[in-house]
């Protein structure tokens, strides 16, 4: 079984001391459990002897005479044995008899039964101890090695620039670190649980089925073989029968879907009657295509279970007739043979189970590699230089930028953002506008292009410094799972919890942060306290003013927000812009107007920038804008007939 990519992944185990420890539990595990088989097997035998034995003498004259004696324990088993033509018996039997000896009571029935007992409890005991004991090890070995992968795809993120745009996100990325990284711990597992734990029970449970009667199981396991190759040939149509349906089904529900999202198209043109008739048709599919999924899933086909049912009878017939009419076997053999060969099963579909683990985890260790051998977007230059306050202005050199899908976000744009101004970016693609804000601390790099500030060239700086002179509120990253204190000052011990008071009062953040339960120690973020979108936004405005830039972007939340608020937010933007470069992602009007410049992007480009009155009055793209994003009847805020207060 070829699985280049997940051998690669177990590879990352090493010499891992844990997942040694694990692999030689499984042995003992495997082994005491033999060893409990072979207890129960000694019960068997031992209340189908019932404790008896016969002896045969033979006297004077060729007189016979037979003897019985009861309450003999394991001895017949032993007397039985002794003279038997395998040699394998004869040594069993040999170091049984020496066993007796070591254990008196196993030569009466009371004595053997309890000592049997006592063994097998004792063997259940270690044999969950040692369960616990390999699982724990297992446990330690995958999640340490997950751990690792993890820690590595984190690494991996801060390398790579594309996935800190907030619009493409960080949705392919978390699946990797989730799903796709589960995967290759599930397969891990499974591996754990096979070898050779798994290896060693079937090859005991074998030899133990083959030391009882070779003949009789090297038939029935033929005649399994022969059935289980049967009845795969057998339930390949079934398979591609529910593979059908599964499709079928998913089909018939999107198009469901669909039907449900076209109600506001079927009530403005009036085709209701269409409508419940095309939906009724796709339901009814479904129906046919869900039924049809239910009856060939999961279940066995008749002719299976009747090729199964045969097989069973056949052996338990065969069993049956050495048992009655041959008496080659006695009853304790029959069963001790059923047990043995039925145990198989259980590491059959243990390594089954294991062959699809891995098949996905190779698939899924395979997209994980590849990300994490992705050519890094951002370099820092070998003597890279320090980058200083902006003074003069920010500037974008024939910058041409696409996202990881191939679509192009920003077209050759060339534009020069002044210092110490509030420049609004306005266009109908959000993505162009994230971008052309995300290049400017380097959280993503241009395909070609320069980004200057003051005349240097980002790429020459270091990362540090360039970001030490920007601060960036966008509302994918307002506020996170933690205390107030923390989503403001982001644990830098510099931080006192007086420095992120004064920064909550000039966000004005500070009054309803004090309203809180905990104050300043309130959880909030997406498992915490919930905050209003203005109030998330304040947070973060104390976030950016604690981090003293001189480069400040802000992405408005699209939420409505009450007139009170949006005072405060103003004296918060007006406070927060004095002496520094704001670029602002707007969505309220008040906003775009209090701005020095607009830079309007269309099809990636900056096709016009200047004083948003100019713009009104000279750009219809401007209006536009204005008209689909901040009039109050287009965006819905008002219903016709209402009067705007």
């Amino acid at each position: 079984m070829q699985a280049a990519a997940y051998l690669r992944a177990r590879t990352l185990l090493g010499s891992n001391r844990d997942s040694l420890i694990a692999r030689i539990l499984g042995v003992l595990e495997a082994l005491v459990a033999m060893a409990l088989l072979l207890a129960a097997a000694l019960f068997v035998w031992l209340l189908s002897s019932r404790g008896v034995v016969h002896v045969t003498q033979i006297g004077v004259g060729d007189s016979v005479q037979h003897h019985q004696h009861s309450d003999a324990g394991l001895v017949p088993l032993i007397a039985s044995n002794l003279h038997a033509r395998s040699p394998v018996h004869r040594v069993a039997a040999r170091v049984l008899d020496r066993l007796t000896y070591v254990l008196p009571p196993l030569r009466n029935n009371v004595g053997a039964l309890a000592t049997l007992m006592v063994i097998g409890l004792v063997f259940i005991l270690l044999l969950s101890a040692l369960r616990q004991a390999r699982r724990g090890a297992v446990a330690r070995a995958v999640t340490g090695l997950t751990t690792n992968l993890r820690n590595q795809i984190h690494r991996q993120m801060y390398r790579l620039g594309q996935s800190s745009l907030p619009t493409e996100g960080v949705g392919p990325v978390i699946n990797i670190w989730t799903r796709e990284v589960n995967d290759v711990r599930d397969a891990l597992v499974a591996d754990f649980d096979v070898f050779p734990r798994m290896i060693v029970l079937a090859v005991g449970l074998l030899a133990l089925s083959l030391l009882t009667s070779p003949t009789l199981t090297l038939f029935l396991s033929s005649l399994g073989l022969l059935v289980w190759i049967t009845s795969r040939v057998l339930n390949r149509d079934a398979r591609q029968a529910h593979d059908t349906a599964l499709r079928d089904a998913s089909v018939q529900l999107c198009l469901l879907h669909e039907d449900l999202g076209l109600l506001r198209t079927v009530r403005v043109y009036g085709v209701e009657t269409y409508d419940r008739q095309r939906f009724d048709e796709h339901l009814e599919r479904f129906r046919e295509a869900d039924a049809r999924r239910f009856l060939t899933g999961g279940k066995p086909s008749t002719t299976t279970a009747l090729l199964y049912g045969a097989a069973a009878t056949s052996a338990l017939g065969l069993l049956g007739y050495n048992v009655l009419v041959t008496d080659q076997i006695s009853i304790a053999t029959m069963l001790i043979l059923l047990a043995s060969l039925a145990g198989l099963v259980v590491p059959i579909i243990e390594w089954d189970r294991m062959r699809k683990a891995i098949r996905l985890a190779d698939r899924s260790a395979t997209e994980i590699f590849e990300f994490l051998e992705r050519s890094t977007e951002l370099h820092q230059n070998v003597g890279a230089e320090f980058l200083a306050p902006v003074k003069n202005q920010i500037a974008l050199e024939n910058v041409t930028l696409e996202s990881r899908s191939g679509r192009t976000l920003l077209d050759r744009v060339s534009v020069e953002i002044p210092a110490r101004s509030r420049t609004a970016l306005m266009g109908m693609d959000d993505d162009s506008k994230l971008a052309l804000a995300c290049l400017i601390p380097r959280l993503i790099d241009p395909q070609s292009g320069r980004v200057r500030i003051d005349g240097r060239d980002l790429r020459e700086m270091t990362l540090e410094s360039v970001r030490a002179q920007v601060a960036t509120v966008l509302q994918a990253d307002m506020v996170f799972t933690d205390s107030i204190l923390v989503n403001i000052g982001l644990g830098d011990p510099r931080n006192t919890l007086q420095r992120v008071i004064e920064a909550a009062k000039i966000a004005h953040a500070h009054h309803f942060i004090q309203d809180l339960p905990h104050g300043y120690d309130t959880v909030i973020g997406p498992l915490g306290h919930y905050l209003k979108p203005d109030e998330q936004l304040r947070i973060a405005l104390a976030r950016a003013f604690l981090h003293d830039p001189s480069i400040m972007i802000v992405e408005e939340p699209a939420a409505p927000i009450d007139d009170e608020i949006r005072l405060l937010l103003d004296d918060t933007m007006t406070r927060l812009a004095a002496d520094r470069t704001m670029i602002i992602l707007p969505h309220r009007l008040a906003t775009v107007m209090a701005c020095d410049h607009v830079a309007l992007l269309e099809s990636g480009r900056v096709v016009e920038m200047d004083a948003p009155a100019k713009l009104q009055a000279d750009s219809k793209l401007f209006r536009h804008l204005l008209y689909t994003e901040f009039n109050e009847y287009a965006t819905g805020e008002i219903e016709a007939g209402q009067v705007p207060a």
